[in-house]
């Protein structure tokens, strides 16, 4: 019997472990949001482009296309890789340090892009 029981605790241990593991959700470090105002409009998002550093160096990665995505691995860049979201119909775009990131990614369904670890 107790051998029953100690083993039952062992599958059971075994099987929570499992489980955590495999729900770990990753969160993004950073991400684009869906719309952005600038106090008179509000604008869709519409792409993004990612950058190796501040947008000031200009040195945008190209990305690789993978079925309904753009993807990008950052990890190894020279600096840190900063998401710059652009709007549709807007002369305005926002920039994210994406410090950390190891890609990032432009979605199509749902439209959205962002930085995962």
């Amino acid at each position: 019997m107790l051998l029953k029981n100690k083993i039952a605790t062992l599958l059971s241990s075994a099987l929570t472990v499992m489980i955590s593991i495999n729900c770990q959700a990753k969160t993004p470090i950073v991400s684009c949001p869906a719309t952005f105002s600038d106090g008179h409009n509000v604008y869709q998002f519409k792409n993004a482009s990612v950058f190796d550093g501040p947008i000031e160096l200009n040195a945008e990665l190209k990305p690789e296309f993978k079925k309904d995505k753009q993807y990008w691995k950052v990890f190894g860049t020279k600096y840190d890789p900063f998401l710059i979201c652009t709007y549709a119909n807007a002369n305005h775009y926002i920039v994210f340090d994406a410090k950390g990131a190891s890609f990032c990614e432009v979605t199509n369904k749902p439209l959205q892009a962002r930085c995962m670890p």
